[in-house]
């Protein structure tokens, strides 16, 4: 008897024991998850802007593709796009015209009416016009200024314009002086983000060729804006922004850090990280760093 009831009673601990494991692990994911769950509501802003930052950043890669592109012809479209697969961001669907006036040369980049996958995962429809002052390419300053027409990048409404003065800088490499002015239109009406910045853009490697896949690029500079809910933020660029556009590399910065203040919160800081090309981001606020996925395809409303 005493034998049976020894072996009943490890028979009932045993089973105590697991189910009050399975009840752990499933306490502790389910903390985990909602933690993942707070950190990603709590960095919607800051995500949303980020987003911002990188459809008005890319513009100029897109401009830089679409001269290249062209390649002394005044008109490609998409029934001549075998090597659209050299670059980044450019797509099949996408029409390239360029038109020659007195003392300016002007090129629409149009993606059409209908969402358009593009090479670098965004879905881009509308038309980004380049009108240019001086030789693209040339070793003296040559002014750019990009502007929009029902222009949207997955589903969002870029607005404004962006000034860019190139030029080729002491160490060789071209730089671009940049300037934006201009506002996102959230999709499904959840608002307007503004954003203003004042940016200068080194291609630190690459800059002896036309093409962008071999570039590295460094990003320094300042902005400010006010995001959907009219809150204003700033973000200041502490150490400089590196982007590489290899494949599998080039649709996020891979180091640098950001400060960023919103409303009267702290400081937030963003560290993109060591040179490793994958999407996330250390973020620090109050002392505590949490690491963030940067949203590819669309921001967190």
């Amino acid at each position: 008897m005493k034998t049976n009831l020894l072996i009943q009673t490890k028979k009932i601990h045993k089973i105590f024991t697991l189910l009050t494991m399975a009840l752990l692990t499933v306490f502790l994911f389910s903390c985990e998850e909602s933690e993942n769950l707070n950190t990603e509501d709590e960095y919607t802003n800051l995500i949303n802007e980020s987003y911002a930052q990188e459809v008005f950043d890319e513009v100029e890669d897109i401009g830089d593709e679409a001269i290249d592109y062209l390649d002394n012809v005044t008109t490609k479209s998409a029934s001549e796009v075998s090597c659209y697969g050299n670059y980044n961001r450019l797509s099949p669907c996408a029409t390239v015209t360029k038109v020659y006036g007195d003392d300016t040369v002007s090129v629409t980049i149009d993606f059409g009416e209908e969402n358009c996958l593009c090479n670098d995962g965004r879905e881009r429809r509308g038309k980004i016009y380049i009108n240019h002052y001086g030789h693209y390419w040339g070793e003296g300053g040559v002014e750019i200024i990009y502007s929009f027409e029902d222009y949207f990048v997955d589903d969002n409404q870029l607005t404004g314009t962006k000034h860019v003065y190139r030029h080729i800088n002491d160490a060789g490499n071209r730089q671009s002086d940049v300037v934006v002015d201009g506002a996102m239109i959230l999709s499904d009406d959840q608002g307007t983000i503004t954003w203003y910045a004042e940016r200068t853009r080194e291609v630190i490697e690459g800059s002896d060729t036309h093409y962008k896949y071999d570039d590295v690029i460094e990003v320094t500079g300042s902005s400010y804006g006010t995001l959907a809910d009219g809150t204003d933020i700033t973000g200041e660029i502490t150490t400089p922004l590196i982007r590489i556009n290899e494949p599998g590399c080039f649709r996020y910065f891979v180091s640098g850090v950001r400060v960023v203040i919103i409303g009267n919160q702290s400081e937030i800081i963003i560290d993109y990280g060591d040179g490793t090309c994958d999407n996330l981001a250390e973020i620090t606020q109050d002392g505590v760093t949490r690491i963030v996925e940067i949203r590819r395809r669309r921001p967190i409303w």
